[in-house]
């Protein structure tokens, strides 16, 4: 379900770290929300800071938004579940951690939507053989994955004009890097959406640069 190109992405490191982030993008129609085991990738993130589990208010605070969670955690399958009992509308798997088998099985049992990323270092080949199995893929602007604030990898551009030539309708978003200087190289593409981490949640008046960005795409 798309519903906004541009998608505040949160790394919460508690809970409460969590309900001070929401409270600052109000009314934004859609929230991506990082989750890192610090095993698949580092630093760690809430949940797993703390008590390991995903306290039943979440669903309430986040179920305002459409909530995109993506799952940066070495046990996929066990994350995706949780987050679908707290309200995830959209889950993004890593195929570094996860075969088209499993991710076959967890589709079948499961009604969601599902997008597929992985690292620009992974082969298009072996990330075409998840696509029958999803509904978007991620395409990530960094070369590695767990932190914001990391610089552009340029051979995105190429992987996303390659996956746009071999796949013309999957839907395409992308993650990391994402601000009002890479905006610009981004935009000519036509991605679906196009998620923004500390381009938004970093600056003083969240909200305020999240419209920004929204009207310099438009």
């Amino acid at each position: 379900m798309i519903i906004s190109p541009i998608v505040p992405a949160i790394i919460p490191q508690s809970f409460a770290d969590l309900e001070s982030q929401i409270a600052k993008i109000s009314h934004v129609p859609e929230v991506h929300v990082d989750v890192v085991d610090g095993v698949f990738v580092p630093p760690m993130s809430w949940p797993y800071t703390t008590e390991n589990a995903i306290p039943s208010v979440a669903y309430e605070l986040l179920s305002v938004f459409s909530l995109e969670v993506d799952l940066m955690v070495e046990d996929q399958i066990g994350a995706a579940r949780a987050w679908l009992a707290a309200g995830a509308d959209q889950l993004v798997f890593h195929a570094e951690v996860i075969s088209p088998v499993v991710l076959e099985a967890f589709r079948t049992e499961h009604d969601v939507t599902i997008g597929i990323s992985s690292l620009n270092a992974m082969s298009l080949a072996q990330l075409y053989t998840y696509f029958p199995l999803v509904d978007y893929v991620q395409v990530m602007g960094i070369a590695e994955i767990g932190a914001q604030g990391q610089p552009f990898d340029e051979s995105v551009i190429a992987r996303i004009q390659k996956i746009q030539h071999d796949f013309p309708d999957m839907p395409i978003s992308i993650d990391g890097s994402m601000n009002a200087t890479t905006l610009p190289r981004i935009i000519p593409l036509q991605l679906s959406r196009i998620i923004v981490g500390s381009a938004i949640m970093g600056k003083p008046d969240p909200l305020a640069a999240y419209h920004e960005l929204v009207e310099l795409i438009h």
